[in-house]
């Protein structure tokens, strides 16, 4: 009955009768649409840029990383593309989780629209760098963040851009900067065949407490990523191959070169259920070859390359707009050239999923596992678990609230080195006119490390404005 209402009052989202919008939540509409089959390709077109789409459960942050905090309607792009030859797996009548009085208009440039958006903010945090030796002081924020959306019958480009810049007035050495910018391409060749390519580029900075980090500080990361992929409809199965390519870098401002420089090249399988049920199956599997820059990465001469594979299996979950998304469970191993260093393997946990419970709240749940090289002595590297559970409510068109929380987990296989992260999350938005907006926000972060002098808390607050067209 939930499900009905939301169905039956899409036009109702974002209008400026809030107190309506509620009252029909307890509407019960006798014709509500069936479950949309994984085959029909145009029946939804999602509205999100799937070049935003988040991977695992990044939104709240990860180990050994310094991150800003993502959009919460990154979780929903990516659960939008999660069932194959679906064409968008989220009802619009889904709340977004932002304010829809200033809701983004877009320029429109010839067959595309372009989106762009600045927040400025500025604030105070007990912990400027982010350490053990931390101090308190003031910061600013600037924030932009820029999207280009096709807008064909079929197929469908998406290009984004982010970034965010943290400046600390009382100490320049703490200031911190990253970068995203991606770029999506799916070719809609038949109701049958669908061929996506994506490319994506991050530069983010390295955790001061982390294991990887190097005495100097300010350590940089850098990754550039390419996949390309082809889905066929066979039946009541979808086969989806693919290739990728992962390069990643490491660099300090010290000018030091870093032994943790290499590429991942993988291909995969994955076949799902194609009948149209609200939950359906899927296993895939990937060949993983692993090749570093530097023959020996550390003062041990350790040969780090690595060939491997990853299996997992699941069931993804398409219940209209009331919970959608995907379940996964696995194993990955990296079998490194050296035989003195272990194989890098472990269980791998993947899931992303939104849930309706009314037409002004969502929940989004994430969880993400990620492999990471380094080059420690005696390290085959690490493998990062995290998780996070994020809900916004809309009390009017104007006002929005959310809330998250997310932890992670770090190990390192063959040295005894833990990392634990716990971040907590709260903000509301004001809609002050059409195009500008009030945010504030508290961030509490916990880093708590297995080697001495690396753990710190952090408490952080914010506010700002928010201009978009």
């Amino acid at each position: 009955m939930p499900a009905a209402g939301q169905t039956a009052l899409g036009d109702l989202r974002g209008s400026d009768d809030p107190e309506g919008a509620r009252e029909a939540e307890d509407t019960v509409d006798e014709a509500v649409d069936p479950n949309p089959t994984q085959a029909d390709v145009y029946s939804l077109r999602s509205t999100l840029n799937a070049a935003n789409a988040e991977t695992g459960s990044s939104g709240l942050g990860t180990a050994g990383r310094v991150t800003p905090v993502r959009p919460f309607s990154d979780r929903i792009a990516a659960v939008s593309r999660s069932v194959p030859l679906s064409g968008g797996g989220i009802d619009d009548s889904v709340f977004g989780g932002d304010t829809t009085f200033d809701a983004a208009q877009g320029i429109r440039l010839g067959s595309f629209t372009f989106t762009p958006q600045v927040t400025l903010s500025g604030g105070w945090t007990d912990n400027r760098a982010q350490s053990s030796s931390g101090t308190p002081g003031g910061l600013y924020r600037i924030a932009p963040d820029l999207s280009l959306t096709s807008d064909w019958s079929r197929h469908e480009l998406d290009l984004s851009l982010r970034g965010s810049y943290t400046g600390y007035p009382g100490d320049a050495d703490d200031n911190q900067a990253s970068v995203f910018a991606a770029g999506n391409l799916r070719l809609d060749i038949s109701e049958a065949t669908q061929v996506t390519t994506s490319v994506s580029y991050s530069y983010t900075q390295e955790e001061d407490g982390s294991a990887e980090s190097t005495s100097s500080g300010n350590d940089q990361n850098q990754s550039i990523s390419g996949d390309l992929s082809g889905t066929r409809a066979i039946g009541i199965v979808a086969a989806t191959a693919s290739l990728g390519v992962d390069r990643n870098t490491y660099f300090a401002d010290s000018g030091s070169e870093s032994g943790r420089d290499n590429t991942l090249y993988s291909a995969g399988l994955r076949l799902d259920g194609n009948t149209g049920s609200v939950v359906t199956p899927f296993v895939e599997g990937a060949l993983l070859l692993r090749r570093y820059d530097q023959a020996c990465s550390d003062s041990l001469c350790e040969k780090r390359n690595a060939d491997g594979y990853e299996v997992k299996a699941g069931v993804t979950i398409a219940s209209g707009p009331k919970l959608t998304g995907e379940l996964g469970a696995g194993w990955r191993i990296e079998n490194i050239e050296d035989s003195r260093l272990d194989a890098l393997s472990g269980l791998v946990l993947d899931a992303s999923l939104v849930w309706s419970p009314s037409r002004l709240t969502t929940v989004t749940a994430g969880l993400g596992t990620d492999f990471s090289a380094t080059d420690i002595d005696g390290a085959s590297g690490s493998i990062i678990y995290s998780g996070d559970l994020r809900l916004a409510h809309g009390f009017s068109d104007r006002l929005v609230a959310e809330t998250g929380l997310g932890y992670s987990y770090r190990t390192y296989e063959g040295v005894s080195i833990e990392e634990r992260t716990l971040t907590g999350f709260g903000g509301v938005t004001f809609a002050l006119t059409q195009n500008v907006a009030l945010t504030a926000d508290y961030t509490h972060r916990r880093f708590d490390s297995s080697q001495d002098g690396s753990d710190y808390t952090e408490n952080a607050v914010e506010a700002g404005l928010r201009f978009r067209h």
